[in-house]
This record gives structure tokens, C-alpha cells and sequence, in this order.
């Protein structure tokens, strides 16, 4: 009943995904769920190491994969130090030995401190970031020297809490672009020990919770499928009349609500009807539509 439901609807699947398989996997195995030829994306990957919440987009709800990427992530997972990798998680092949940190609890979490905040972070080889037409992470599996330009990241909360002499758990919140496997190598540098992320988790995406996911093999079990006219993305919600609805369906602005918002606010607009119909941004003391959803 939900697969029927989701098929007949642009909408979203809160999905679970376990390790050992790709964000690619997850989607050809939701497809087989649905009609053929139905259109299924994500709303920004997860290596396949890490595991917890996965968004995955159904029909139109494809072409709002952008607006999922740019959401702030939180995770938690483990750091093992005295080892580093050439991928900087438990997947690759390791680069380095060293020495144990020598810190107590307090030093360790002065250290992640040092890591708050807006920074230029260099992002791992293997990574997905184009250099030309090809991957990082393709070079840097044939062995061909992979040199990629930092880019903006902030990190808004890193807490963190020694379980051995080697491993540290640690909990985070960052915003879109950042590689967490990255901070494990940073970190690991500051304290003067190679490092790589053990293990990883992916706890919440925006508003969207890993808590509220469901595991691949029961992908509609409540809550299951959610359409965009009902779900919550955490944005504001404009409701426009019919006039405000006819001109966002030919892509024209229409008048930014009464309530002052920040340049740039994304709005989640709403029809008369309630239906979903665009998302929106303000612009001056307009809402211009970003991507729109005529029915």
C-alpha cells in the first residue's frame, strides 16, 4: 500500500542504510520497489562504510536533491588513532603508523576545540570531487597522485570522549560539503598521531532524524513514504492565494510575506489547496521561485 502510495506521489523514504553498500545501491534497490522507469534519487551520499540516515527522493522530489545536499549533517562515530589510511576511513589501506596521543579527557576535547568554527578543509583523495571529467576517488585508485584545493566547511559542534588508549568517540555537527573523515586526519594531526574515522554514522540531515529511518529491507513501514505536500522540511511555510500560485507557475515572483525574513530564506510555499507547489527564496521583498511544481 505505501509502494502504491509513493508511486503516485513526489515525496521522500527516510532510509536506514547499512554498511558495505553505496548510495547507488540503496537507490537501485528502492527502484525494484516501485514502477518501472519511476524516478528515484538521493539528497546527497554516504560512503559505504558509513551508515545511518539516507534520503532518498521519489518522482519530482528528485529535483530538490540540491536543497538536501546544502542542509546542515550531524554524526557520531569513532576516531582510531596511531594508524592512518589513504582513504581516512576503515576501508583503505593503511599509510602510517605512529605514537598513542597521551591526553585525558579534558586535552582531547580541547583539541576537537581547536576544530570548531568556519575553516578550509582539504578534501580527502578519495573523494567524489571532479578534477576535469574524472572522480578524485577514480585517480586515486589507479595510483595517480590526486592534489584537491580546500574548500569552505564550518563546524558547528565536535564533542568528544576517549573510549581506549586508541579510539575516540566523538559526536558532530557540520555543515554541507564537510568529510568528517577529513577531521578525523585533522585532528589527528593536531595531537601529533596519524588518525582515520573508524567508524561513522549519520544521525540527522536538517530536520530529518536517523531515529525516524527505516532499514532497506522495509522501506515503507511507518512513517515510510512522506509526500512534500505533508513533510516538514524546516523551512517556513508561505501559503499563496490563486493569484500568487498562477504567477510561480510561470516562474514569476510574487510579494515576500508581511513577517520580515532574511535575505535568502528559503520558503517552503504552499498552494490554496495546501499542496506543495515551490520552494522559494526571498529576494528584496519577494519570493522568487527556485523550483516550482505545477500539478
Amino acid at each position: 500500500m505505501q509502494a502504491e502510495r509513493a508511486a503516485s506521489r513526489d515525496g521522500l523514504i527516510l532510509l536506514d542504510k547499512p554498511p558495505k553498500m553505496t548510495s547507488h545501491d540503496c537507490v537501485d534497490e528502492l527502484r525494484k520497489l516501485l514502477p518501472r522507469k519511476f524516478k528515484v534519487g538521493h539528497g546527497g551520499t554516504l560512503d559505504p562504510f558509513c551508515t545511518g540516515l539516507l534520503i532518498l527522493l521519489l518522482g519530482k522530489g528528485t529535483r530538490l536533491s540540491a536543497l538536501f545536499q546544502k542542509m546542515d549533517k550531524s554524526y557520531e562515530g569513532i576516531i582510531r588513532f596511531g594508524t592512518a589510511t589513504d582513504s581516512f576511513d576503515c576501508d583503505g589501506k593503511v599509510t602510517e603508523t605512529g605514537p598513542l596521543p597521551r591526553l585525558d579527557a579534558a586535552g582531547w576535547q580541547q583539541a576537537a576545540n581547536k576544530l570548531v568554527g568556519p575553516q578550509l578543509q582539504v578534501p580527502p583523495a578519495f573523494s567524489a570531487k571532479r578534477l576535469g571529467n574524472r572522480r578524485a576517488y577514480e585517480l586515486a585508485r589507479e595510483g595517480i597522485a590526486v592534489e584537491l584545493q580546500p574548500v569552505s566547511v564550518q563546524i558547528f559542534d565536535f564533542a568528544v570522549e576517549p573510549v581506549s588508549e586508541s579510539d575516540l568517540r566523538f559526536v558532530l555537527r557540520c555543515s554541507s560539503g564537510t568529510y568528517v573523515r577529513a577531521i578525523a586526519r585533522d585532528l589527528g594531526a593536531l595531537v601529533q598521531s596519524p588518525a582515520y574515522c573508524l567508524e561513522l554514522r549519520r544521525t540527522a540531515v536538517g530536520p530529518f532524524m536517523a531515529r525516524d529511518a527505516n532499514p532497506l529491507n522495509d522501506p515503507f513501514r511507518p512513517p515510510g513514504f512522506m509526500s512534500f505536500d505533508e513533510v516538514d522540511l524546516g523551512f517556513p511555510v508561505h501559503r499563496a492565494n490563486y493569484r500568487e500560485e498562477r504567477l510561480l507557475f510561470n516562474g514569476q515572483n510574487i510579494p515576500a510575506p508581511p513577517q520580515p525574513l532574511p535575505q535568502g530564506q528559503i520558503l517552503k510555499v504552499v498552494g490554496p489547496s495546501e499542496r506543495f507547489i515551490a520552494i522559494g527564496k526571498i529576494s528584496g521583498r519577494q519570493i522568487h521561485p527556485e523550483t516550482v511544481f505545477p500539478g
